[in-house]
């Protein structure tokens, strides 16, 4: 498998994946990642909130693009 948009989009959906399975109690407050409400937030806290708007924003969204690429893996075989 070459380097093709085929396989840059099947890497940022992995990506997003591993983002919205990230637990925020018990994986990101262990390395102090948790989500904070600070009146100037660093970059830290930007990268955390930004981790909860895709858990929150991309749930079903992400559930639908997972079940089409699962139905065209399964159909052609790639």
């Amino acid at each position: 498998m070459g380097f093709s948009l085929g396989s840059l989009l099947y890497a940022s959906l992995l990506l997003v994946n591993a983002l919205a399975i990230l637990h925020e109690e018990r994986f990101l407050q262990r390395i102090g990642w948790g989500v904070t409400h600070n009146a100037d937030p660093s970059v830290k806290d930007q990268i955390s909130n930004l981790l909860k708007s895709v858990r929150m924003l991309l749930r079903i969204p992400l559930i639908v693009v997972n079940i089409i690429v699962m139905a065209y893996a399964m159909i052609l075989g790639a």
